[in-house]
């Protein structure tokens, strides 16, 4: 099934001589981040800002686009995929550090009412000239991983989901209704994965019993119940359950059809005299059905592909448009919508590279949103082989994508016609590396604390938003638990019988090299024939040389399992007491003793936090803290703080009845100095009810805490109570 979109056909090359130069970048592109900095609504797109828009641009789509937005609910990621249109207007090409395409995501459980800001995350865009391609759309993939509320598997759980695509300047956080200037909007709905595990407290609740005093002495409440695997239905159940709900038979028996032309042994035993089953029963044509002419995308379409540049993975997101046909509700095993990848590495259209399959689990919804629900699938690719140095050019890899319902595509036909689903192709750029294909097992550090290796300086903070987490950093340290993660390229076969790879992961502040060598939790995934399952938790521990092993094993090979490490997780760094620049290293060493060294990193850490010393934080008007005032009163106090790396002050009033604090306060980085301040704060009482408050000073910084959010916090308090003046 060829692809009706004409941004996705190959275009010709035309000779070197006659091809036209490349656009001009209008001035409102090439200097928007000094425009808005001189005017935050230079382009009109904040609502009541006090700034005078000069020029009117809102949602312009002509040099990227927010393509789609698809969740996985088997591993809680939210991907997006955007098209880059334009050979330049990037702020360069792929040796500079080009330009940020950031995607902020937001979710709503009731339908739009209320917003939760559920992070922001980026990739890079470069220039790449049209001529190296003769086509023009690039895509890329953002991932953010999200945590929504589960429930019972009867009970629905659909959420909306708002994306906000904005170039080179992040959407704000907690303001859904942002307007980009060069990006636009896109909502979707999503379905969340039921509950596989729950409280005893929450089943009896949901059930509205409780239990006698007795039993409630003896049984803990908070006690986890598994619950049992989900039930995988066949062709006569779902003929029962399907009746009367315009369902084709050639759809839910789509299945055991596949089986029947597959498995000869099955064929004997349906063909045998006296043989009746539900197959025999239903009036369609096994040639017409398991061999189609043409796909149909009646239940399910595939709609974008992009790559990944964070985490080398090919991203599919796909569209669900009927309530039925998808193997019933979530409280049953549901059904596979596989997709399977090859890559065109020759250029020459032949789709020779099969990537592998992978799939998402999807269910019957009866309350389907007009627009369908978009999911995603996901695979992991290793393209380190394909990778050139920047100064040897962009890598562009035409890419195939193959959505098939139940059945997936088989990896040596990418010319495949699925009964339900459809096809698409699309080309990526492949991120540069530093030199040649590696050879051997060299490591490869991707990320520390969550942030990637190219948004930490050379003294060792970081800057922009975190790879999955979610949160933005801006010259920060890191503190707690620095979670380091990566991969070792080449890895070895270990379910072909290949001995495993050993690594170890040293750091040093200073005063000598420091083994990590404390065990934790490792958790992974497996991909088989196209399906994803969880393998048991591992306890990662190190031998007695200081070697952890490594647990990855991807090597792809027809019907052999590929195992993960959910987050590519290489070590876990208490970081507790550490301050000052530490170096980071990984060593990895394969069954021959061969040790492979990698390239060191630095980074900054500081776990001390703010500080607020006592008795610094106080009203110094009238008796001072704690006494009465009268409503009206503009209450002065001091207040001193001090850090290393402060990110900001603010000042509340606790019960909320109103009140006006004056300026200085509240203040935030680089308004606030690195290492702190301390000043005046001022308490306008006016229109406030006569009642006792306390004021709270909250004060954060800007450290990376337990590779999930920013800034170890520190709060002070004072009271005073409020009066009506006497006459």
């Amino acid at each position: 099934m060829k692809t009706d979109d004409p941004g996705r056909k190959q275009a010709s090359k035309p000779p070197a001589a006659k091809r036209p130069p490349p656009p001009i970048v209008p001035e409102e592109r090439a200097r928007f981040r000094a425009l808005v900095m001189s005017n935050p609504n230079y382009f009109g797109n904040i609502q009541a800002s006090p700034f005078p828009p000069v020029l009117n641009i809102k949602l312009n789509t002509t040099y990227e686009r927010l393509a789609c937005v698809g969740f996985q609910p088997q591993f809680n990621r939210l991907d997006a995929v955007v098209y880059i249109f334009q050979p330049n207007g990037y702020g360069g090409g792929i040796c500079s550090s080009g330009s940020q395409e950031y995607v902020r995501f937001y979710l709503s459980r009731d339908d739009g009412a209320s917003w939760q800001d559920a992070g922001l995350t980026s990739f890079s865009a470069f220039d790449i000239p049209e001529g190296s391609t003769g086509r023009r759309r690039l895509e890329y993939a953002v991932t953010l991983r999200i945590d929504p509320a589960k429930r019972f598997c009867f009970l629905d759980n659909t959420w909306l989901v708002r994306a906000i695509l904005a170039w080179n300047v992040p959407p704000p956080p907690d303001t859904p209704n942002f307007v980009p200037v060069w990006g636009n909007i896109h909502n979707t709905h999503i379905r969340v994965d039921p509950l596989r595990i729950i409280l005893i407290e929450d089943l009896l609740q949901h059930a509205r019993l409780s239990l006698p005093p007795v039993l409630a002495e003896m049984i803990d409440a908070r006690q986890e119940v598994k619950i049992s695997p989900p039930k995988v239905l066949g062709a006569r159940e779902l003929q029962a359950l399907y009746k009367g709900r315009d369902v084709e038979p050639h759809r839910y028996a789509l299945g055991e059809l596949h089986d029947l032309v597959s498995q000869p042994e099955l064929t004997d035993v349906l063909m045998a005299p006296g043989f009746t089953g539900v197959l025999t029963e239903l009036d369609v044509d096994l040639a017409d059905t398991l061999f189609p002419a043409q796909s149909s995308t009646r239940y399910e379409q595939l709609e974008c592909i992009g790559l990944n540049h964070a985490q080398d993975t090919l991203v599919g997101v796909l569209r669900i448009k009927l309530p039925n046909g998808y193997s019933v509700g979530p409280c049953t095993a549901g059904s596979k919508e596989f997709v399977t990848f090859w890559g065109d590495f020759n250029d020459n259209g032949t789709f020779d590279t099969c990537l592998g399959t992978t799939s998402v689990t999807v269910h019957d919804i009866e309350r389907m949103p007009r627009e369908g629900l978009e999911y995603s699938v996901f695979l992991p690719v290793d393209l380190d082989r394909y990778r050139r140095t920047c100064q040897e050019g962009p890598v562009l890899v035409p890419i195939r994508a193959i959505l098939s319902w139940q059945v997936a595509a088989p990896c040596a036909d990418p010319d495949y016609i699925p009964v339900w689903g459809n096809r698409l192709d699309t080309l990526v750029h492949v991120r540069a590396g530093r030199g040649p294909a590696p050879t051997g097992h060299p490591p490869i550090i991707d990320t520390i604390g969550s942030m990637a290796l190219r948004d930490i300086d050379g003294a060792g903070y970081a800057s922009g938003p975190a790879q999955l987490a979610g949160f933005t950093a801006v010259q920060s340290p890191f503190g707690g638990e620095v979670v380091i993660t990566g991969h070792i390229a080449n890895p070895a076969d270990i379910s072909g019988g290949a001995g495993p790879l050993k690594y170890r992961v040293i750091v040093n502040g200073g005063s000598g090299d420091q083994l990590l060598a404390n065990t934790f939790p490792l958790a992974r995934s497996q991909l088989l024939d196209g399906v994803w399952s969880f393998l048991p938790t591992i306890a990662q521990a190190v031998d007695a040389a200081g070697f952890y092993t490594y647990q990855e094993d991807r090597t792809g090979a027809p019907g052999n399992a590929e195992i993960f490490v959910l987050g590519n997780v290489l070590a876990r760094w208490d970081t507790a007491g550490k301050t000052g620049a530490w170096q980071v290293r990984m060593e990895v060493k394969d069954a021959a003793n061969v040790v492979y060294a990698g390239n060191p990193s630095i980074v900054r850490l500081d776990n001390a936090g703010p500080r607020i010393p006592a008795g610094s934080f106080k009203i110094t008007t009238g008796a001072g803290s704690y006494a009465d005032f009268v409503i009206g009163d503009v209450i002065e106090g001091t207040y001193q703080v001090s850090g290393q790396h402060f990110s900001s002050l603010s000042l509340s009033v606790q019960p909320a009845l109103g009140g006006n604090f004056m300026a200085p306060l509240p203040r935030s980085y680089p308004a606030v100095p690195t290492t702190g301040e301390g000043g005046v704060w001022r308490l306008d009482t006016s229109g406030m009810p006569r009642c006792g408050y306390v004021i709270r000073l909250g004060a954060s910084d800007r450290t990376i805490v337990d590779s999930g959010y920013v800034g170890w916090g520190a709060e002070a308090f004072v009271g005073l109570c409020l009066k009506l003046a006497t006459a």
